[in-house]
């Protein structure tokens, strides 16, 4: 069995969508967290934001580390879909979280290789481009190693699947995780809490030998999540550790 890390662990900006930067980061800090995947409603995909800046001394002062971000669409467009490589570059990021289109992957396979940085296509649940993990599959097909699959295992469940059995159909290609908890009739939960078997996400996250960031959203709670968040965290340190 390959070494996994499992210690990875962060929280996805989209959780604290209804404050500023500075405020989402305090949540992290509450959490106890090192790690942040950023989205855009806390500031923009853009090396040449004049914001930008400011955004990285926060992060530096409070010893975040951003290994991932997104999620991002990704299209035709070649020029667009590489000013978002090089803010990647820019921030340090090594994973961009994706939705593209079946046009981008050109360009992708051709940025992944000069860059160096990841794309974890998430899946968005039921009538999403990537609803089943037939789809990511048949998507990355083919295509550089660099390009894989951010499983939501919130998402999974919505649509129907096991997140352990879609982890290790994708084995390798795993590149991030957004960890979240979810019933069959598609009422989210606490983590933990709802229809994901966590002790056999952790399994599976081991037999593939997985070593990325591990990104808990929480949907609910928008005011105050980081309550919810504790107990999540708590559950599954409970059984990854």
């Amino acid at each position: 069995m390959p070494s996994a890390d499992l210690s990875k662990i962060g929280a996805q900006s989209y959780s604290f969508r209804h404050f500023d930067t500075a405020g989402a980061i305090h949540c992290l800090d509450e959490l106890g967290l090192g790690f942040m995947e950023f989205c855009a409603v806390h500031f923009p995909p853009d090396a040449n934001d004049p914001g930008l800046a400011a955004v990285k001394g926060l992060i530096s002062e409070h010893k975040i580390q951003v290994p991932c971000y997104g999620v991002e669409s990704y299209t035709e467009d070649a020029a667009l879909n590489r000013r978002k490589f090089e803010f990647a570059k820019a921030l340090g990021v090594e994973i961009l979280t994706a939705d593209p289109t079946p046009e981008a992957f050109e360009s992708l396979d051709v940025l992944c290789e000069e860059f160096q940085i990841k794309i974890a296509i998430h899946n968005h649940g039921p009538k999403a481009r990537y609803d089943r993990v037939e789809d990511t599959l048949n998507a990355i097909n083919g295509h550089h190693p660099f390009i894989g699959a951010c499983v939501d295992t919130g998402h999974s469940i919505r649509s129907g699947e096991a997140p352990h059995e879609v982890i290790l159909a994708l084995g390798d290609r795993v590149h991030s995780v957004h960890l979240k908890d979810w019933t069959f009739d598609s009422d989210e939960t606490i983590l933990g809490e709802g229809d994901m078997d966590m002790q056999r996400v952790a399994e599976a996250l081991k037999e593939i030998g997985f070593n990325g960031p591990i990104m808990m959203e929480y949907e609910l709670d928008v005011e105050n999540p980081v309550p919810g968040m504790i107990r999540g965290m708590q559950h599954w340190r409970e059984i990854a550790w």
